[in-house]
């Protein structure tokens, strides 16, 4: 059995916890940053401003028929990805040839709206299959490319789709998670280029990661608290993380193996995580008193799970790496 632990967000003073370390588990997810794409990168589908600019606007008709005539261009691109999107605006932005792998294809970008408040720019490359590209990537990009001094067009500039923050609103919304969005940034996108994930600070200081497919019928966006994210790999920088509970502190960790009969006088104490599944704290002891080592699972804050305790050894069978303990 491979216990899953969350990385943990808290640390309180306590004599007894000067090294007190924040470290995953072994079982934690690694992290998605190492395999993403970034903003200003391009990549997966991302158009250079180069790019950009070789379109030709001429053939952009923002008209009611022009917009009619795009509408059902992007139906039936998304529908050959399965983008996930009833689509209510479309417009075509431009046309022409570019660059792309080597070989000159004759490129069409439109941008569309969903029903959901999700907005994308789409591409048809002739004969190769269309890209989705989400507003919040377009909008990193030109933020990147504003910051660098240059010129930039690429984002997205329908009137469902102006303002990133109040579509991450909507999408929370319907994922089941109010937030009047304060900050947000998009984190990036997967190597394969179909999952974009996106961090958002809420007005009352809570922050979240949004989780936004681009393809599959029925791939809605989902929302991530920060701890749930820690499990992924995504850590939060717009807020402070979340505690866990402002209630929880060292000492009432400490506190809970002296109370489950456990011999130890701790000279160090290491935070490694939470369970994912059964919530319990689990941290490592050292202590005289336990010359193999100790791992607790601490159960707190109304948690009907049992407390145990493990040595280092048993431990390291269940992927529970023990750094405190000489070896």
């Amino acid at each position: 059995m491979i216990r899953a632990v969350a990385v943990l967000s808290i640390c309180a003073a306590s004599a007894v916890c000067g090294c007190i370390e924040f470290a995953s588990a072994q079982s934690v997810r690694s992290d998605p940053a190492t395999t993403m794409s970034t903003p200003g990168v391009p990549g997966n589908g991302m158009l250079s401003q180069a790019d950009v600019a070789k379109l030709n606007k001429a053939g952009a008709n923002q008209s009611a028929q022009g917009k009619a005539r795009a509408k059902v261009e992007v139906t039936k691109l998304a529908k050959i990805i399965t983008l996930p999107c009833d689509i209510t605006d479309a417009e075509l932005v431009g046309g022409g040839k570019i660059q792309q792998d080597g070989k000159l294809v004759n490129l069409n970008l439109y941008e569309i709206s969903c029903s959901s408040g999700m907005g994308y720019f789409l591409q048809s490359r002739e004969s190769q299959t269309p890209i989705a590209v989400s507003c919040f990537a377009a909008d990193a990009t030109h933020a990147a490319d504003i910051a660098r001094g240059e010129k930039s067009d690429f984002f997205c500039q329908l009137p469902a789709n102006k303002d990133v923050r109040i579509m991450a609103a909507s999408l929370m919304t319907a994922a089941g998670t109010a937030c009047a969005v304060d900050k947000f940034r998009w984190f990036g996108v997967t190597d394969s280029g179909q999952i974009e994930y996106s961090e958002v600070a809420c007005a009352n200081d809570k922050g979240y990661f949004i989780k936004t497919p681009r393809t599959g019928p029925t791939a809605q966006p989902t929302v991530m608290n920060c701890q749930e994210a820690a499990q992924h790999g995504l850590k939060c920088r717009l807020t402070d993380g979340g505690p866990l509970s402002a209630s929880i502190s060292n000492q009432a960790l400490l506190d809970s193996v002296k109370q489950n009969g456990i011999d130890c006088e701790p000279a160090k104490m290491r935070i490694i995580g939470r369970e994912s599944e059964s919530k319990r704290y689990v941290i490592e002891l050292q202590c005289p008193q336990q010359p193999k080592g100790l791992i607790a699972f601490i159960p707190l804050e109304g948690n009907t799970h049992k407390f145990e305790a493990l040595d280092c050894a048993t431990a390291a069978n269940e992927d529970i790496a023990c750094q405190l303990t000489s070896k």
